[in-house]
Protein backbone atom coordinates (compact mmCIF):
# COMPACT_ATOMS: atom_id res chain seq x y z
CA UNK A 1 0.00 0.00 0.00
CA UNK A 2 1.43 3.05 -1.04
CA UNK A 3 2.49 5.60 1.70
CA UNK A 4 -0.40 8.35 0.09
CA UNK A 5 -2.98 7.16 -2.21
CA UNK A 6 -3.43 9.30 -5.14
CA UNK A 7 -6.88 9.85 -6.39
CA UNK A 8 -7.12 10.60 -10.78
CA UNK A 9 -9.68 14.04 -10.17
CA UNK A 10 -7.66 17.67 -9.77
CA UNK A 11 -8.28 20.00 -6.83
CA UNK A 12 -9.51 22.60 -8.79
CA UNK A 13 -12.52 19.52 -10.20
CA UNK A 14 -13.52 19.25 -6.40
CA UNK A 15 -14.06 22.22 -5.55
CA UNK A 16 -16.28 23.08 -8.94
CA UNK A 17 -18.27 20.54 -8.12
CA UNK A 18 -18.61 21.34 -4.26
CA UNK A 19 -20.02 24.74 -5.49
CA UNK A 20 -22.01 23.10 -8.00
CA UNK A 21 -23.75 20.98 -5.29
CA UNK A 22 -23.78 23.90 -2.92
CA UNK A 23 -25.75 26.39 -5.25
CA UNK A 24 -28.44 23.73 -5.96
CA UNK A 25 -28.62 22.78 -2.12
CA UNK A 26 -28.95 26.53 -2.17
CA UNK A 27 -31.85 26.60 -4.59
CA UNK A 28 -28.91 28.35 -6.81
CA UNK A 29 -28.19 28.41 -10.32
CA UNK A 30 -25.19 26.22 -10.76
CA UNK A 31 -23.96 25.90 -14.55
CA UNK A 32 -25.91 22.73 -14.83
CA UNK A 33 -27.86 20.45 -12.82
CA UNK A 34 -25.45 17.76 -10.27
CA UNK A 35 -25.52 14.40 -10.81
CA UNK A 36 -24.55 12.37 -7.89
CA UNK A 37 -25.38 8.63 -8.83
CA UNK A 38 -25.90 6.46 -5.51
CA UNK A 39 -23.42 3.88 -5.77
CA UNK A 40 -22.62 2.12 -2.01
CA UNK A 41 -20.56 -0.74 -0.37
CA UNK A 42 -22.81 -3.19 -2.23
CA UNK A 43 -21.54 -1.80 -5.46
CA UNK A 44 -17.76 -0.73 -4.53
CA UNK A 45 -16.71 -3.14 -2.25
CA UNK A 46 -16.40 -6.00 -5.33
CA UNK A 47 -15.16 -3.69 -7.43
CA UNK A 48 -11.50 -3.35 -5.69
CA UNK A 49 -11.50 -7.04 -5.19
CA UNK A 50 -12.19 -7.31 -1.83
CA UNK A 51 -14.54 -10.20 -0.20
CA UNK A 52 -17.41 -8.46 2.21
CA UNK A 53 -16.23 -10.93 4.73
CA UNK A 54 -12.91 -9.59 5.24
CA UNK A 55 -14.16 -6.17 4.45
CA UNK A 56 -16.15 -6.59 7.94
CA UNK A 57 -13.61 -8.53 9.78
CA UNK A 58 -11.28 -6.18 10.32
CA UNK A 59 -11.23 -2.57 10.29
CA UNK A 60 -8.25 -1.70 9.09
CA UNK A 61 -9.47 -3.71 6.06
CA UNK A 62 -12.47 -1.36 6.05
CA UNK A 63 -10.83 1.78 5.78
CA UNK A 64 -8.44 0.79 3.35
CA UNK A 65 -11.18 -0.56 1.69
CA UNK A 66 -13.32 2.29 1.81
CA UNK A 67 -10.50 4.43 -0.02
CA UNK A 68 -9.54 2.33 -2.42
CA UNK A 69 -13.28 2.01 -3.75
CA UNK A 70 -13.71 6.02 -3.43
CA UNK A 71 -10.65 5.96 -5.43
CA UNK A 72 -12.37 3.68 -8.01
CA UNK A 73 -15.45 5.34 -8.42
CA UNK A 74 -14.06 9.13 -8.79
CA UNK A 75 -12.10 7.77 -11.50
CA UNK A 76 -14.36 5.98 -13.38
CA UNK A 77 -18.02 7.73 -12.39
CA UNK A 78 -19.02 11.30 -14.06
CA UNK A 79 -20.20 12.60 -10.76
CA UNK A 80 -20.17 15.59 -8.79
CA UNK A 81 -19.57 13.65 -5.59
CA UNK A 82 -16.65 16.09 -3.85
CA UNK A 83 -15.50 14.56 -1.07
CA UNK A 84 -14.17 11.10 0.15
CA UNK A 85 -14.52 11.79 4.45
CA UNK A 86 -17.76 11.45 5.92
CA UNK A 87 -20.65 8.60 5.40
CA UNK A 88 -21.40 6.56 2.31
CA UNK A 89 -18.35 8.20 0.69
CA UNK A 90 -15.36 7.87 3.01
CA UNK A 91 -13.94 5.98 6.82
CA UNK A 92 -16.63 5.21 8.72
CA UNK A 93 -18.12 2.53 10.49
CA UNK A 94 -20.16 0.80 8.46
CA UNK A 95 -22.55 -2.13 9.51
CA UNK A 96 -25.20 -1.06 6.55
CA UNK A 97 -28.59 -1.21 8.14
CA UNK A 98 -28.19 -3.88 11.08
CA UNK A 99 -26.36 -1.55 12.94
CA UNK A 100 -29.37 -0.75 15.11
CA UNK A 101 -31.03 -3.59 15.06
CA UNK A 102 -27.66 -5.82 15.88
CA UNK A 103 -27.44 -3.31 18.95
CA UNK A 104 -30.86 -4.45 20.23
CA UNK A 105 -30.89 -7.96 20.28
CA UNK A 106 -31.04 -8.94 16.78
CA UNK A 107 -28.72 -11.03 15.56
CA UNK A 108 -27.00 -9.78 12.60
CA UNK A 109 -25.72 -12.84 9.65
CA UNK A 110 -22.62 -12.00 8.31
CA UNK A 111 -21.67 -13.41 4.53
CA UNK A 112 -18.47 -13.37 2.71
CA UNK A 113 -20.02 -12.42 -0.67
CA UNK A 114 -22.74 -10.43 0.63
CA UNK A 115 -23.62 -7.33 3.40
CA UNK A 116 -24.66 -8.15 6.55
CA UNK A 117 -28.70 -9.14 7.05
CA UNK A 118 -30.42 -8.57 9.86
CA UNK A 119 -31.44 -12.17 11.33
CA UNK A 120 -35.50 -13.07 13.44
CA UNK A 121 -37.27 -10.33 15.45
CA UNK A 122 -37.62 -11.15 18.94
CA UNK A 123 -40.20 -8.49 20.20
CA UNK A 124 -43.26 -10.37 20.33
CA UNK A 125 -45.33 -9.30 23.66
CA UNK A 126 -45.01 -6.45 26.64
CA UNK A 127 -43.17 -8.97 28.68
CA UNK A 128 -40.23 -8.18 25.76
CA UNK A 129 -40.23 -4.47 26.33
CA UNK A 130 -38.97 -4.52 29.79
CA UNK A 131 -35.38 -6.34 28.58
CA UNK A 132 -35.63 -4.08 25.48
CA UNK A 133 -35.94 -0.69 27.36
CA UNK A 134 -32.99 -1.85 29.68
CA UNK A 135 -30.55 -2.50 26.90
CA UNK A 136 -27.22 -0.37 26.34
CA UNK A 137 -28.08 1.14 23.04
CA UNK A 138 -25.09 2.93 22.78
CA UNK A 139 -22.44 0.53 24.01
CA UNK A 140 -24.07 -2.92 23.24
CA UNK A 141 -23.68 -5.31 20.45
CA UNK A 142 -22.67 -3.85 17.00
CA UNK A 143 -22.61 -0.12 18.23
CA UNK A 144 -20.20 -1.27 20.79
CA UNK A 145 -18.28 -2.96 17.61
CA UNK A 146 -18.66 0.11 15.99
CA UNK A 147 -16.80 2.44 18.95
CA UNK A 148 -13.75 -0.58 18.77
CA UNK A 149 -14.01 0.23 14.94
CA UNK A 150 -13.35 3.81 14.76
CA UNK A 151 -10.41 3.67 17.60
CA UNK A 152 -8.95 1.40 15.44
CA UNK A 153 -8.92 3.33 11.92
CA UNK A 154 -7.69 6.13 13.94
CA UNK A 155 -4.86 4.25 14.91
CA UNK A 156 -3.44 3.23 11.54
CA UNK A 157 -5.00 7.10 10.00
CA UNK A 158 -1.54 7.66 9.43
CA UNK A 159 -0.68 4.76 6.84
CA UNK A 160 -3.76 6.23 4.71
CA UNK A 161 -3.09 9.24 3.35
CA UNK A 162 -4.92 10.77 0.65
CA UNK A 163 -4.35 13.04 -2.32
CA UNK A 164 -6.39 14.94 -4.85
CA UNK A 165 -4.22 16.03 -8.02
CA UNK A 166 -2.93 19.15 -6.81
CA UNK A 167 -4.39 19.11 -3.06
CA UNK A 168 -2.68 18.52 -0.13
CA UNK A 169 -2.72 14.82 1.62
CA UNK A 170 -5.16 14.13 4.39
CA UNK A 171 -6.21 11.58 6.19
CA UNK A 172 -9.86 9.89 6.06
CA UNK A 173 -9.17 7.74 9.37
CA UNK A 174 -8.26 10.64 11.37
CA UNK A 175 -11.94 11.06 12.71
CA UNK A 176 -14.11 8.34 11.11
CA UNK A 177 -17.70 8.50 11.53
CA UNK A 178 -19.88 6.07 13.52
CA UNK A 179 -22.71 5.74 11.77
CA UNK A 180 -25.12 9.12 12.89
CA UNK A 181 -28.20 8.35 10.97
CA UNK A 182 -31.24 6.30 11.21
CA UNK A 183 -33.33 3.27 9.66
CA UNK A 184 -36.28 5.55 11.57
CA UNK A 185 -38.34 4.48 14.44
CA UNK A 186 -40.69 2.36 12.26
CA UNK A 187 -38.02 0.66 10.32
CA UNK A 188 -36.10 -0.26 13.48
CA UNK A 189 -39.53 -1.50 15.15
CA UNK A 190 -39.66 -3.86 11.94
CA UNK A 191 -36.69 -5.53 12.69
CA UNK A 192 -37.11 -6.21 16.35
CA UNK A 193 -40.79 -7.62 15.85
CA UNK A 194 -40.66 -8.69 12.52
CA UNK A 195 -42.46 -6.94 9.22
CA UNK A 196 -45.30 -9.12 8.95
CA UNK A 197 -45.73 -8.99 13.07
CA UNK A 198 -45.16 -5.18 12.67
CA UNK A 199 -47.54 -4.70 10.34
CA UNK A 200 -50.61 -6.89 11.71
CA UNK A 201 -49.88 -4.94 15.12
CA UNK A 202 -50.39 -1.77 13.29
CA UNK A 203 -54.32 -2.57 13.05
CA UNK A 204 -54.72 -5.45 16.18
CA UNK A 205 -52.36 -3.92 18.58
CA UNK A 206 -51.28 -0.28 17.78
CA UNK A 207 -50.92 0.98 21.80
CA UNK A 208 -47.99 -1.93 21.53
CA UNK A 209 -46.63 -0.65 18.42
CA UNK A 210 -46.74 2.86 20.08
CA UNK A 211 -44.84 1.95 22.97
CA UNK A 212 -41.77 -0.13 21.02
CA UNK A 213 -41.96 3.17 18.95
CA UNK A 214 -41.51 5.08 22.40
CA UNK A 215 -38.38 3.24 23.29
CA UNK A 216 -36.73 2.41 20.33
CA UNK A 217 -37.03 6.46 19.56
CA UNK A 218 -35.17 7.36 22.80
CA UNK A 219 -32.64 5.12 21.87
CA UNK A 220 -31.41 6.28 18.92
CA UNK A 221 -31.80 9.74 20.37
CA UNK A 222 -29.49 8.48 23.21
CA UNK A 223 -27.09 6.53 20.91
CA UNK A 224 -27.15 10.32 17.93
CA UNK A 225 -26.12 12.51 21.01
CA UNK A 226 -23.82 10.01 21.66
CA UNK A 227 -21.81 10.16 18.26
CA UNK A 228 -22.17 13.77 18.19
CA UNK A 229 -20.01 14.14 21.55
CA UNK A 230 -17.93 11.39 20.47
CA UNK A 231 -17.08 12.53 16.87
CA UNK A 232 -17.07 16.91 17.83
CA UNK A 233 -19.45 16.95 14.84
CA UNK A 234 -20.26 20.41 14.72
CA UNK A 235 -23.65 22.69 15.63
CA UNK A 236 -25.97 23.35 14.34
CA UNK A 237 -26.45 19.53 14.09
CA UNK A 238 -27.44 18.31 10.84
CA UNK A 239 -29.25 14.74 10.24
CA UNK A 240 -30.06 12.47 7.58
CA UNK A 241 -32.32 9.42 8.33
CA UNK A 242 -34.38 7.36 6.34
CA UNK A 243 -37.67 4.89 7.44
CA UNK A 244 -38.23 2.71 4.65
CA UNK A 245 -40.74 0.29 5.42
CA UNK A 246 -43.24 2.80 6.73
CA UNK A 247 -43.87 3.57 2.88
CA UNK A 248 -46.49 1.00 2.90
CA UNK A 249 -48.33 2.52 5.89
CA UNK A 250 -51.63 4.42 4.70
CA UNK A 251 -51.64 8.16 5.40
CA UNK A 252 -53.91 7.92 8.58
CA UNK A 253 -51.64 4.62 9.81
CA UNK A 254 -48.57 6.96 9.44
CA UNK A 255 -49.63 10.06 10.91
CA UNK A 256 -51.39 8.23 13.54
CA UNK A 257 -48.52 5.65 14.69
CA UNK A 258 -45.44 6.88 13.28
CA UNK A 259 -45.39 10.60 12.92
CA UNK A 260 -45.24 11.65 16.68
CA UNK A 261 -42.01 9.14 16.81
CA UNK A 262 -40.53 10.78 13.60
CA UNK A 263 -41.27 14.11 14.67
CA UNK A 264 -39.65 13.54 18.36
CA UNK A 265 -36.00 12.18 16.36
CA UNK A 266 -36.78 15.32 13.69
CA UNK A 267 -36.80 17.84 15.83
CA UNK A 268 -34.14 17.17 17.93
CA UNK A 269 -31.46 18.22 15.61
CA UNK A 270 -31.63 22.07 14.34
CA UNK A 271 -29.66 21.71 11.18
CA UNK A 272 -30.17 20.30 7.95
CA UNK A 273 -32.64 17.83 7.47
CA UNK A 274 -32.70 14.79 5.10
CA UNK A 275 -35.26 12.11 4.76
CA UNK A 276 -35.15 9.14 2.26
CA UNK A 277 -37.48 6.97 1.21
CA UNK A 278 -37.34 4.52 -1.02
CA UNK A 279 -40.84 3.62 -3.07
CA UNK A 280 -43.97 5.20 -4.13
CA UNK A 281 -44.48 8.13 -1.13
CA UNK A 282 -46.66 10.05 -3.04
CA UNK A 283 -49.11 9.95 -0.55
CA UNK A 284 -46.65 10.94 2.21
CA UNK A 285 -44.81 13.93 0.65
CA UNK A 286 -47.12 16.72 2.28
CA UNK A 287 -46.73 15.57 5.44
CA UNK A 288 -42.97 15.34 4.96
CA UNK A 289 -42.90 19.30 4.14
CA UNK A 290 -45.66 20.54 6.17
CA UNK A 291 -45.22 18.32 9.79
CA UNK A 292 -41.35 16.86 9.47
CA UNK A 293 -40.10 20.30 7.36
CA UNK A 294 -37.17 18.02 5.63
CA UNK A 295 -34.76 20.20 3.80
CA UNK A 296 -33.62 17.56 1.55
CA UNK A 297 -35.58 14.34 -0.18
CA UNK A 298 -32.85 12.09 -0.93
CA UNK A 299 -32.87 9.41 -3.34
CA UNK A 300 -36.42 9.27 -3.70
CA UNK A 301 -37.81 6.58 -5.56
CA UNK A 302 -38.70 5.78 -9.09
CA UNK A 303 -42.15 5.35 -8.67
CA UNK A 304 -42.94 8.91 -7.53
CA UNK A 305 -45.19 10.89 -9.64
CA UNK A 306 -43.00 13.95 -10.93
CA UNK A 307 -45.76 16.05 -11.50
CA UNK A 308 -46.97 15.61 -8.18
CA UNK A 309 -43.65 15.64 -6.52
CA UNK A 310 -42.84 18.87 -8.09
CA UNK A 311 -46.30 20.91 -6.73
CA UNK A 312 -45.88 19.33 -3.48
CA UNK A 313 -41.97 20.46 -3.20
CA UNK A 314 -41.11 22.37 -6.16
CA UNK A 315 -38.85 25.17 -5.05
CA UNK A 316 -39.17 23.83 -0.98
CA UNK A 317 -37.06 20.76 -1.05
CA UNK A 318 -34.03 19.67 -2.55
CA UNK A 319 -34.94 17.13 -4.74
CA UNK A 320 -32.24 14.24 -4.84
CA UNK A 321 -33.35 11.45 -7.23
CA UNK A 322 -35.28 9.58 -8.99
CA UNK A 323 -34.35 7.56 -12.20
CA UNK A 324 -34.99 3.98 -12.49
CA UNK A 325 -32.30 1.78 -10.87
CA UNK A 326 -33.38 -1.27 -12.39
CA UNK A 327 -33.55 0.34 -15.44
CA UNK A 328 -29.62 1.95 -14.92
CA UNK A 329 -28.70 -1.92 -14.60
CA UNK A 330 -30.92 -3.64 -17.57
CA UNK A 331 -31.89 -0.81 -19.75
CA UNK A 332 -30.01 1.27 -22.51
CA UNK A 333 -27.88 4.27 -22.30
CA UNK A 334 -30.48 5.86 -24.25
CA UNK A 335 -33.06 4.80 -22.19
CA UNK A 336 -31.46 6.08 -19.07
CA UNK A 337 -30.49 9.83 -20.48
CA UNK A 338 -34.43 9.95 -21.87
CA UNK A 339 -35.04 8.93 -18.30
CA UNK A 340 -33.21 11.45 -16.61
CA UNK A 341 -33.77 14.15 -19.20
CA UNK A 342 -37.68 13.68 -17.98
CA UNK A 343 -36.59 14.35 -14.36
CA UNK A 344 -34.90 17.33 -15.54
CA UNK A 345 -37.83 18.54 -17.14
CA UNK A 346 -39.93 18.43 -14.63
CA UNK A 347 -38.02 19.36 -11.55
CA UNK A 348 -35.12 22.00 -12.89
CA UNK A 349 -37.42 24.74 -13.31
CA UNK A 350 -38.41 25.00 -9.25
CA UNK A 351 -34.12 24.65 -9.25
CA UNK A 352 -32.71 22.50 -5.93
CA UNK A 353 -32.36 19.39 -7.93
CA UNK A 354 -29.67 16.73 -7.94
CA UNK A 355 -30.20 14.26 -10.24
CA UNK A 356 -29.62 10.52 -8.74
CA UNK A 357 -30.74 7.51 -9.28
CA UNK A 358 -34.05 6.23 -7.10
CA UNK A 359 -32.44 4.44 -5.12
CA UNK A 360 -29.34 2.34 -4.98
CA UNK A 361 -27.89 1.21 -8.39
CA UNK A 362 -27.36 -2.46 -8.35
CA UNK A 363 -24.26 -4.22 -8.42
CA UNK A 364 -23.10 -5.63 -12.28
CA UNK A 365 -24.69 -2.14 -13.54
CA UNK A 366 -22.87 -0.88 -16.92
CA UNK A 367 -20.72 2.40 -16.40
CA UNK A 368 -22.16 3.26 -19.22
CA UNK A 369 -25.44 3.32 -18.25
CA UNK A 370 -24.42 5.02 -14.60
CA UNK A 371 -22.63 7.98 -17.01
CA UNK A 372 -26.02 8.43 -18.74
CA UNK A 373 -27.34 10.45 -16.08
CA UNK A 374 -24.23 13.16 -16.61
CA UNK A 375 -24.66 13.01 -20.19
CA UNK A 376 -28.06 14.19 -20.22
CA UNK A 377 -27.54 16.26 -17.37
CA UNK A 378 -24.77 18.14 -19.38
CA UNK A 379 -27.61 17.95 -22.67
CA UNK A 380 -30.32 18.79 -20.84
CA UNK A 381 -29.51 20.56 -17.46
CA UNK A 382 -27.71 24.02 -18.54
CA UNK A 383 -29.19 26.71 -16.22
CA UNK A 384 -27.51 29.54 -18.15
Amino acid sequence: MPKVIEIGVSIDEIESRKERVTQAKNFGTPDRVPVVPALAHRFLVPVVGVRFGEYYRDPEAMLRTQILAQKWLMENIRTDAYSITGAWVGAWTDFQNTFEAGSLGCDVIFRDDDIPWVGEGWVRSEKDLPKLEAMDFVHGGLNGRQIAYRNAMMAVAEDYGVRFQGGPVFYPGENPALTHTSDGPFGVAGDLMGKEELFLAVHERPEFVKEVLRIVTRKLIEYLDFCWEEEALPEPRDFAWTDDLAVSLSTEDYRELVLPFEKQLRFHFDGRLTLHMCGATDHLLSTFVEDLQIHEFQGFGYQVDLDHVASVMGGRVVLIGNVNPMLIHLGTREQVIEATRRVIEKLAPFQGLIIQDGNNIPPGAPLGNINAMMEAAERYGRYA
